[in-house]
């Protein structure tokens, strides 16, 4: 709800921060690592190597070895609008590299129940980077760091013949900061830092009714997080005016999120994947948020909201549950000591945003967008080296805030991402 008499300007200053900062990273993956991406994410019924954790950690219980793990990510993303005379009317390009993944991993037994323990960290969401939006009249660019952090005791226990099953306790930390600069008409510089924490669980289940077929369930508990947020803005008129606010009563409501998968080995070097998962992004909610109006008073109160969805933060919208359809192939040719896999995968992601119907003009469509994985590997003795390549596109029709013209543009995405894993299983 939003606690203002003046809530027009109020209303589109908080779509310019959803568009700023959180948009363009809505598509969220709880998950990680070069083999999975490889395989276009469909990891929950076979996730046999240090990233299980993330995925489902009942797969934990096929590490039989010590294992130190280590995972980066490098990533690129372009949102290109136009109108409808095929006219360039915003430009939003970004680039950033981040840690996305380090674990040590111990196997143990007790009596007849093997099992593994890991600690790990995993960046879910990276915000690290450079951004630069262009438009007609101005260009804003950012400089962003930190990320949604996960730190994550996780076991998984092979319990019998055919059943597998584990769970993860997470810490969620961090958050990020960035400096904006608008340049052009209305210049304005702002910062933001955004420090957040909370705890989840991670429950999940491997059974295996015959010895060629995994069938893989997880459940990804939903939490609330505590939120410091500490906002400043100066803007550059006829007049330098700054204006500064921060809040700890910022809480954050993360969704839960479950999958279902199913893998088939119909022999030693070829393993087929596919799953589907679901988070309730429809539950997501920002509580007590605020934007900062180009004043060089305190706060107005027209800048403060008392509940808004997370992350779209469009008051009066609906926003709806992400579903995920995943499939991949993995093919190990082998060589004497060499092992060397191949990977392919596709994955349909529907997203968490209502947009703009091209017919109706009327914003009740949710856009999917499609992505393409290929991977490869090289296994010698006791290292692992995995690389992944994800490309991901969609578009969809929507209305830029900052433009002279309101009516919606058509929106291209695509997004290109490379992830390489560093394994090392020690002789136990």
């Amino acid at each position: 709800m939003l606690l203002a008499a003046r809530g027009t300007s109020a209303q589109t200053r908080l779509q310019q921060d959803a568009l700023d900062n959180l948009q363009a990273r809505s598509n969220v993956v709880q998950g990680a690592g070069a083999r999975a991406f490889g395989m276009g994410g469909a990891f929950l019924a076979r996730p046999d190597d240090a990233t299980a954790a993330s995925w489902n950690p009942a797969g934990l219980s096929y590490l039989r070895s010590p294992e130190v793990s280590l995972v980066g990510a490098h990533a690129t993303l372009a949102i290109i609008q136009k109108d409808s005379d095929a006219n360039t009317t915003r430009e939003d390009r970004q680039s950033g590299r981040a840690p996305d993944f380090l674990a040590g991993t111990y196997p143990f037994a007790i009596g007849s129940i093997d099992g593994a323990a890991q600690l790990s960290f995993q960046r879910v969401i990276s915000f690290d980077g450079r951004r630069t939006i262009e438009r007609p009249t101005n260009v804003r660019q950012f400089e962003t760091l930190g990320g949604f952090d996960v730190i994550a005791f996780g076991t998984g226990l092979h319990w019998s013949r055919k059943l597998r099953a584990g769970f993860a306790l997470n810490r969620w930390l961090n958050g990020y900061s960035y400096t904006s600069e608008r340049v052009g008409r209305a210049p304005t510089r702002q910062t933001l830092d955004l420090d957040f924490s909370g705890w989840n669980v991670n429950l999940g289940l491997i059974w295996s009714p015959m010895e060629q077929l995994n069938l893989g369930a997880v459940y990804k508990t939903g939490f609330s997080a505590d939120v410091n947020l500490n906002r400043g803005r100066t803007d550059f008129g006829t007049v330098v005016t700054s204006n500064q606010f921060q809040s700890s009563a910022v809480r954050l409501g993360f969704p839960a999120a479950f999958g279902l998968g199913a893998s088939w080995r119909p022999s030693a070097p070829l393993t087929l994947s596919a799953d589907y998962t679901r988070t309730d992004w429809s539950n997501g909610r920002i509580y007590d948020y605020f934007t900062l109006p180009p004043s060089g008073a305190p706060t107005a109160p027209e800048d403060r909201f008392d509940e808004l969805l997370y992350p779209t933060l469009v008051p009066g919208l609906t926003q709806v549950d992400t579903q995920q359809l995943r499939v991949g192939v993995e093919f190990v040719v082998i060589k004497s000591r060499v092992k060397w896999p191949l990977r392919l995968g596709y994955f349909a992601d529907r997203q968490l945003f209502q947009t703009f119907n091209a017919s109706t003009n009327l914003r009740d469509q949710t856009p999917l967008y499609n992505g393409f994985t290929a991977g490869t590997g090289l296994i010698i003795g006791r290292v692992l080296i995995d690389v992944a390549y994800v490309s991901e596109g969609g578009s969809y029709r929507d209305a830029d805030p900052e433009a002279d013209d309101p009516s919606p543009s058509n929106n291209t995405v695509r997004s290109h991402r490379v992830f390489v894993s560093l394994i090392y299983r020690h002789k136990h």
